[in-house]
């Protein structure tokens, strides 16, 4: 047994035909990803559509409203609406693509790099955008999508192509952003 052998985990021969070994990594220490070239002004434009959600006072006011619609319509102010959960529930999608997109900030260094998008990084950052054009799509909401949206719009679509495929690579959890 070799360092190799000792630093990665168990060996055996290659697979499908390929000579040499092949290494089994632990789970708990590795992922698999996909790894997604992007620009930086794609991510920094993403960046700036989070903000500009987070900023936006429209949610809270939204929900005070319906729960005055339904409490119109119902005629009492015990409707079976939880205003809380649903407030909740509308800033997940950023929750989700916050952590994903900050890391990769942090560690990115030039005009265009490799970030790793884990298996469900692009249905998050999806759910986000699509809050985003809705949210902006209403006219009693006062969001407005930055003027850098098309960037941002740019980066989901390069994470949707790079990870619609079959090649993944496994790297090392620390270097992959916390799950949300």
């Amino acid at each position: 047994m070799g360092i190799l052998d000792l630093m990665l985990g168990n060996s055996g021969p290659g697979e499908q035909g390929v000579e040499g070994k092949s290494y089994t990594l632990p789970k708990d220490t590795h992922d698999f990803v996909y790894p997604v070239a992007i620009r930086r002004e794609e991510l920094e434009a993403f960046a700036e559509l989070l903000a500009a959600e987070a900023e936006a006072p429209a949610i809270e006011a939204e929900v005070d409203d319906l729960q005055a619609a339904f409490e119109g319509l119902t005629g009492t102010a015990d409707a079976d609406v939880d205003t809380d959960e649903l407030a909740e529930r509308m800033r997940r999608p950023r929750r989700a693509a916050e952590p994903v997109i900050e890391s990769w900030r942090e560690d990115f260094e030039r005009d265009i790099d490799v970030v790793y998008a884990r298996g469900g990084t692009y249905d998050a950052l999806v759910a986000f955008v699509k809050l985003c054009k809705q949210r902006a799509d209403d006219e009693s909401d006062a969001f407005e999508l930055p003027e850098s949206f098309p960037d941002a719009a740019a980066l989901l679509k390069r994470i949707e192509e790079g990870t619609d495929t079959q090649y993944r690579a496994v790297v090392h959890a620390d270097l992959l952003p916390d799950e949300g």
